[in-house]
């Protein structure tokens, strides 16, 4: 139900935004460790209230994805339920010592990321059902969790934080653009209206190269700002996996489209560990 062969979009922001901060001395290992935990966390209430509202929505009815708890009768509801109530209170706890490193803005950011998690795929206006999914991983699984761990260690937010934060975002875009490429008939059946339903398998196509493309331009601005140009060259060894999944999106489809989801978390570790040889070696 943790769905934990995803769980790479919360931890890269983290581990990546911690990489690139100026300073190593200035690193703080129990600020890094409570924040890579709480963004783990939210992620798996993400994905659990999301396992509850597809089966209530009838979106898991037909499904062809990766199995889900609630639809195939291995979890109930009340089971899913609990759950998440008792990772919000872990969340929490993990999150006292982050509001008193950051103050208020880590505060904002934790509270609304938990409302976040549920307004998701639940609520009066869920945003997966409404197009707007691709904006929520893009600014909380991009920019505020790369920023977020940023300001967390230094006290500050620069460009460099905001083109990584872009740079990931853009990435966790695409893994959820192939969940929703792979969806499309069964989204439409259930009324669920992700960017692709609404404008088309074409589209979805055309985000993933835009979103590679963002991805890789925002790596030359923050090599350009950090004035290394070793980072850029060693992020463009991952091109051949990133022409690897461009090829899977424009030519595979359906169930198919679930061997891709694999490479997508291994492009997102990819690019953290090139990051890092590119900023140390």
């Amino acid at each position: 139900a943790a769905r934990p062969k995803t769980l790479v979009a919360s931890m890269v922001p983290v581990i990546s935004g911690t990489l690139i901060i100026p300073n190593s001395n200035i690193f703080k290992l129990d600020i890094f460790l409570f924040t890579i935990i709480a963004a783990i966390i939210i992620q798996v209430v993400t994905n659990y209230i999301n396992d509850l509202y597809d089966f209530l929505k009838g979106a898991d009815k037909d499904r062809i994805g990766p199995m889900r708890m609630i639809q195939s009768g291995i979890l109930s509801q009340v089971e899913i339920k609990k759950a998440v109530g008792v990772l919000i209170i872990i969340g929490i706890l993990c999150g006292i010592p982050l509001a008193i490193q950051g103050g208020w803005p880590i505060i904002i950011i934790g509270l609304s990321s938990f409302l976040f998690a549920y307004l998701y795929t639940a609520g009066p206006f869920p945003l997966a059902y409404n197009g707007l999914g691709d904006v929520f991983v893009f600014i909380y699984f991009g920019i505020i969790a790369v920023g977020g761990t940023y300001y967390l260690q230094t006290g500050f937010i620069d460009q460099n934080a905001i083109y990584l934060g872009i740079a990931i975002g853009s990435n966790n875009i695409i893994l959820l653009a192939i969940n929703n490429l792979r969806d499309y008939q069964t989204d439409k059946k259930s009324d669920k209206k992700t960017l692709i339903v609404l404008f088309g398998k074409q589209f979805g196509k055309i985000e993933i190269i835009s979103m590679l493309f963002l991805s890789y331009i925002s790596f030359f601005l923050l090599s350009a700002e950090l004035n290394n140009y070793n980072l850029f060259y060693s992020i463009l060894l991952s091109v051949p996996l990133a022409l690897n999944i461009s090829c899977d999106a424009y030519h595979l489809s359906g169930e198919k489209l679930n061997k891709t989801l694999p490479k997508i978390a291994s492009f997102l570790i990819l690019q953290c560990i090139l990051l890092g040889i590119g900023l140390y070696i």
